[in-house]
């Protein structure tokens, strides 16, 4: 604590970023400086008055980064409100991407049923299938005696989850449990059996040829199988029977450039968006919207947020209203060079610092390591590199 503070390097552009203190959910604020990539200041509060202040106190920063916060926005347009406030694209991304989850969440009939496909999953039996077929009966009964769910949970002594499940099962059959779908050995490689089968190869000897040389490790037997077990679907031109997908699985894949998909993920990307208009439209407004940053087209940022508005789909309409609301700063975020990434890489740093006194460090004590750590990193001056390396021999000795 007695090595002062190393002298700041001439700020004009900022990040600005919150990290948690406790697990008491008690949260910091640290500045770093976007060009020099070195910590500035932190504290141990994300109000928006320190941010002010802070500011102020160095009026030639310019530009300042920082992700959604209200808070953060707020502050900085107080300190002065000529600065300009460059949203961070990722948590733009990340955004998005929990709209498109909700999306693809409030759209799940839309998704490939697994029971439908050839390979149907098998339910279980013995004494799991007697004991989901009594307490289904059970609970419909309880259910026409007018009791709650809640109370019915307390008399069967199940969970609510189970007994909400059991009432809407209209049969036992439909509340049991099934065995989850295996994935095989050929199941990497099925998208591109079915499709050299629909261009008209028969061969099987060949088609393992041509799966060995992809990578297959299985044998020729293996595929003779599947297709004497699917011949049917591989005659009518049918897709590989796709694996059980969550709606967050989906949401990744829809999020996906498409040329980082795999041949089977573009067959069932391309089935589910014919099957589902809502889906197709979501995934279009994601490929412009990640257009717009890519090609670096602020034009089109207003064309995309009209889309989204009048898209019919109530999560991207809400995205777009926090697009407009914030609409300087994502522009910002589409022509300038600059993002938040400097600020989360230093808070990762000071996560480490931090666990290095076991979690127990004051904002004082680190907030003095998180700055010289990093200015002795970057000038390596040897007598502040002693100190340092004193510093730490006397916290391990003590």
């Amino acid at each position: 604590m007695r090595l002062p503070d190393p002298p700041p390097p001439p700020v004009r552009v900022a990040a600005v970023d919150d990290f948690a203190l406790r697990r008491s959910r008690r949260y910091g604020t640290l500045v770093v400086d976007v060009e020099s990539r070195l910590p500035l200041d932190a504290w141990d509060s994300r109000e928006g008055e320190p941010v002010t202040g802070w500011l102020r106190a160095y009026p030639q920063v310019r530009t300042v980064c920082r992700d959604g916060s209200a808070v953060y926005r707020g502050a900085i347009t107080a300190a002065s409100p000529a600065i300009v406030q460059v949203t961070d694209r990722y948590h733009l991304w990340q955004g998005l991407g929990r709209k498109v989850y909700e999306v693809v969440a409030a759209h799940r009939r839309c998704l490939p049923d697994p029971a439908a496909h050839t390979t149907a999953p098998r339910h279980l039996g013995g004494r799991t299938a007697a004991r989901v077929r009594r307490n289904h009966t059970e609970t419909h009964r309880l259910l026409a005696q007018g009791m709650a769910l809640r109370a019915i949970s307390r008399h069967l002594d199940l969970d609510r989850n189970v007994v909400r499940r059991l009432a809407r099962a209209a049969t036992w059959q439909q509340a049991a449990p099934i065995w989850p779908q295996r994935v095989g050995i050929l199941t990497p490689y099925q998208g591109h059996l079915h499709r050299r089968w629909s261009e008209g190869e028969r061969d099987v000897a060949a088609l393992f040829r041509e799966l060995a040389a992809r990578g297959f490790g299985g044998s020729e037997a293996t595929v003779r199988l599947y297709v004497t077990e699917h011949r049917e679907a591989l005659d009518m031109g049918l897709p590989p029977p796709a694996p059980a997908r969550s709606a967050f699985e989906v949401s990744r894949l829809l999020k996906r450039r498409p040329d980082h998909l795999t041949e089977d993920q573009r067959v069932f990307v391309k089935d589910l968006l014919q099957r589902c208009p809502e889906l197709h439209t979501t995934h279009q407004l994601i490929r412009a919207f990640a257009t717009v940053f890519d090609k670096q087209r602020p034009a089109q940022l207003d064309y995309w947020i009209r889309r989204a508005r009048f898209c019919g789909i109530p999560q991207l309409r809400g995205f777009a209203a926090g697009l407009l609301d914030d609409l300087d700063a994502v522009t910002a975020a589409v022509t300038l060079p600059y993002s938040s990434g400097v600020a989360e890489g230093r808070v990762t740093d000071l996560k480490m610092i931090k666990r290095q006194m076991a979690g127990r460090a004051g904002i004082r004590l680190l907030r003095k390591r998180v700055l010289l750590v990093a200015h002795s990193r970057r000038t390596q001056p040897r007598d502040l590199t002693e100190d340092l390396w004193t510093i730490n021999a006397h916290e391990n000795l003590v």
